[in-house]
């Protein structure tokens, strides 16, 4: 990542990770992503926000030279997630003269995750004002955004807002051009949908607050800049809204064929009734399931309802229908209905097993589709029936609740 002036008193300088696969080993970011840091330079003090991922610091160190900064004067941490916070002991070493400054959380947490005292640690309160001379930072706790420690600061004068997580994407843009608005948009719903979805009721609070003060730009601690702010607010308004689509997610995993081939009949027959299916293949061959897991979580950000199509495998679920349904429980999508269709060769706990992965969901479970072996004539019947009973159900979710 080069250095970026964002203003005449901000500089980004962070770390660009291209190459990234998975976020966390689990999350895909196809784009990689970037570990933003921040400059910001007032008439007497300089301030850092967010040293990188500790693999990351001779990016860091290569741009603070290259800005020609040789003084800190405080080092701000927003949030103690690693890639965040992991540089900040090496940073201190570089510049001692450097105080550590954080929320009380970010103190608690900097001492459990990196080993930090607390005490070492100089507090700034919420809504409190670091003055740097001429312009100051207000530290904004944001907690579960999407951890308990994350921290927005709002440069007033500047009206530039450094919002931590909230509103980042995965996307390591090409340092020789501009950050393409399209995939920024794209890897900001993926990132909303499997960092801030599962609590998205806190975030709905933070985003309001962050109409109120109206940034002229928001500096995230992923991604690109945010020059033009309300793209991405009206993004998480609809995203926190949780209203829905009258549509179908329909993940699919089959072994013999039986359970595709009730989805596909399925998916044919509500598309025909009007109702919008997708389907994502949980046993694509050439794809990481974590691909496909990552893929069906963001397709229900904004989804009504989801058909989980899976076989029986030794009374219980496919094991890839079981981590779906813990990916499910964890990010607790705004779904209205969730079914399950499947077939079986001679037993079959399916039901409960796959549901009692999914205790946090508070879908509305529709009826339960269970085939001995290949579906038959009269077993076709019951999907036509079922697919009709999709749709009433949909068009039933009252207009205040729909896109």
């Amino acid at each position: 990542m080069n250095v970026q002036k964002i203003s005449e008193r901000v500089l980004s300088l962070g770390a660009s990770d291209p190459n990234l696969q998975y976020f966390d080993k689990l999350m895909p970011t196809p784009y990689g992503t970037t570990y933003n840091s921040f400059i910001v330079r007032g008439e007497e003090k300089t301030a850092l926000l967010d040293p990188v991922q500790s693999d990351s610091i001779h990016q860091l160190l290569t741009n603070l030279a290259k800005a020609g900064i040789t003084h800190i004067d405080y080092i701000i941490s927003l949030h103690t997630e690693q890639d965040h916070s992991g540089s900040t002991e090496l940073l201190l070493q570089r510049f001692p003269e450097a105080k550590l400054l954080g929320s009380a959380k970010v103190a608690e947490f900097l001492e459990i995750h990196l080993n930090i005292p607390a005490d070492e640690v100089q507090i700034i309160e919420d809504g409190e004002r670091l003055d740097l001379g001429g312009i100051g930072l207000t530290c904004i706790p944001i907690p579960f955004a999407h951890w308990p420690d994350n921290t927005m600061y709002w440069l007033e004068e500047e009206r530039i807002l450094f919002s931590s997580d909230l509103y980042g994407s995965h996307y390591a843009a090409p340092t020789y051009k501009a950050a393409d608005e399209d995939i920024q948009l794209e890897t900001t719903r993926s990132y909303f949908a499997e960092i801030m979805m599962p609590t998205s009721k806190q975030v709905a609070r933070h985003v309001a607050k962050t109409r109120d003060l109206d940034p002229a730009i928001i500096c995230p601690a992923h991604g690109p800049m945010w020059f033009e702010p309300d793209k991405v607010l009206s993004l998480y308004e609809g995203y926190v809204s949780d209203k829905v689509e009258r549509r179908v997610v329909m993940p699919v995993v089959s072994m013999h064929e039986s359970s595709r081939t009730m989805a596909y009949y399925l998916a044919e027959k509500l598309e025909n009734l009007g109702v919008p299916v997708n389907i994502h293949h949980l046993d694509n061959p050439n794809q990481d399931l974590r691909v496909s897991m990552g893929e069906v979580v963001e397709d229900t950000v904004d989804a009504a309802c989801l058909i989980m199509a899976a076989p029986t495998v030794l009374v219980g679920p496919h094991p890839s229908a079981g981590a779906m349904a813990l990916m499910l429980n964890a990010f607790k999508p705004p779904l209205r209905y969730i079914g399950l269709i499947g077939s079986f060769g001679w037993g079959s706990q399916i039901e409960k097993r796959f549901y009692d992965l999914l205790p946090q969901l508070k879908a509305e479970k529709l009826d339960t589709i269970l085939i001995k072996g290949l579906p038959k004539e009269e077993e076709y019947q019951i999907l036509d029936d079922y697919a009709q009973a999709i749709k009433e159900k949909l068009m039933g979710l009252p207009e205040g609740e729909v896109f």
